[in-house]
């Protein structure tokens, strides 16, 4: 030690020289014996291997972590499907509070009402086919809810289980023509022209009676030939006569 002090230990390993700092700061009472040991031991060894985690809580948060979602334009398409939406307002879609996802969703669910207003669903179900978690689905429903466009109601079996959901869609789904209201309102905003699809086909010898169109009407007078002992051209045609022969019996008339 009194060598180290001089400056003779300059050339001494670098761990012996920590070690000396060491039991220099317990000789000056700096650090406790116990201290001074576990210092000096901790000098030079190798540093423990680091252990993984085994608690339950980290294999939890393993678990939970999702996979790199693919990018959008490398992910596969929707399978080939025979659904299709009927007649429903542009109300949702140009709604702004909604994502777009949810508006997709609305359409779904417009398609899998048919010709009623109500579908049953459930989270899981509905999370399969657009391709999203329960929790997402979950989500688009509340806003659906939020904004009036749709109602919902828990179904549920005899013992009280649930089932699923029952969704109703309102009034700002549907086309306005299915309310009677709006069709009242529609027809009282129309123009008189635009509401008589036959006023210029008037006749305007007789109120209220239309002209005959020359497309399906025939000038013929079925009744008269048929007493004067002839047979219309039609009916020539099909006994097998040809066109010779009709001119004649024409001519002949």
């Amino acid at each position: 030690m009194n060598a180290f002090e001089d400056g003779e230990g300059a050339a001494l390993h670098p761990d012996f020289l920590a070690r000396a700092a060491v039991w220099r700061d317990h000789k000056a009472g700096l650090i406790s014996l116990g201290e001074a040991r576990r210092r000096s031991e901790l000098i030079g060894a190798e540093p423990p291997p680091q252990r993984l985690a085994t608690s339950a809580k980290a294999r939890i948060q393993h678990a939970r972590a999702k996979p790199a979602a693919a990018p959008r334009h490398a992910r596969s398409a929707p399978r080939e499907s025979r659904q299709y939406s009927g007649a429903m307002a542009t109300t949702a879609a140009r709604d702004d509070r909604l994502t777009p996802h949810a508006k997709a969703f609305l359409q779904v669910l417009r398609a899998r009402c048919g010709k009623s207003r109500q579908t049953a669903i459930t989270k899981g179900t509905m999370g399969a086919v657009m391709a999203r978690s329960a929790r997402t689905i979950r989500r688009y429903l509340a806003d659906l809810v939020r904004f009036g466009y749709i109602q919902l109601a828990v179904r549920r079996n005899a013992r009280g289980l649930h089932l699923g959901l029952t969704v109703t869609l309102t009034d700002l789904v549907m086309p306005f023509y299915e309310d009677a209201k709006g069709l009242a309102r529609w027809l009282a905003e129309t123009p008189s022209a635009a509401a008589l699809p036959f006023k210029a086909v008037l006749s305007p010898a007789q109120t209220g009676v239309t002209v005959l169109s020359s497309n399906n009407q025939s000038p013929m007078n079925l009744s008269l030939i048929l007493s004067q002992g002839s047979k219309p051209t039609g009916l020539l045609a099909k006994e097998g006569l040809g066109r010779e022969g009709r001119k004649a019996i024409l001519l002949a008339r």
